[in-house]
């Protein structure tokens, strides 16, 4: 009987880690630093490209492509080169929004050459993204926190939390409260 139960959530563990939809994103060379911002400052930002009908970005400091054709469908933009993105890495996992964009994009790096993504809205919902920034809030040594701001967002701040939430920063407060 025990080993029955232990199969059957074993089976339901399997079935709930398959539901989140997978990307290509080609792992060619993973860095060993723990988080990092990858440089993204006005002509500076990793900027997409066509291959064939994939539009892609590059990460030059790793050599990471990310194919964005899924994220630009449901962010509702037509794929084409040229489109500024922002690309943090924290703790494993990866963070892209770009111009136009309406959602920041958690991308899961998984088995090569793919990753899981799920996706938030950003902090001002009505208003599409252009010229994110990324940067870090470094709490406290292994506690760091996803900073953001836009060309649109009036020099506004905003951090991610750990519950995929959006606080505006206010200078001297840890986490923006």
């Amino acid at each position: 009987m025990k080993i029955r139960l232990t199969l059957i959530a074993i089976a339901f563990a399997l079935l709930a880690a398959s539901c989140a939809p997978t990307m290509k994103f080609d792992q060619t060379c993973m860095t060993c630093i723990k988080s990092q911002r990858f440089s993204c400052q006005g002509d500076n930002c990793p900027k997409t490209f066509m291959s064939g009908e994939n539009c892609l970005v590059t990460i030059v400091e790793t050599g990471e492509n990310i194919f964005l054709n899924p994220i630009l469908l449901e962010e509702k933009i037509t794929p084409v080169s040229g489109i500024p993105v922002a690309i943090a890495k924290l703790d494993g996992k990866y963070y892209v929004t770009g111009n136009y964009f309406t959602k920041l994009w958690i991308l899961t790096p998984k088995v090569p050459n793919e990753a899981k993504y799920s996706s938030i809205l950003l902090p001002l919902e009505s208003v599409k993204i252009s010229d994110p920034v990324f940067d870090f809030q470094i709490l406290s040594p292994g506690n760091n926190k996803l900073r953001l701001t836009a060309g649109n967002y009036d020099g506004k701040i905003y951090v991610l939390t750990d519950d995929d939430k959006w606080t505006l920063f206010t200078e001297g407060k840890a986490g923006g409260e």
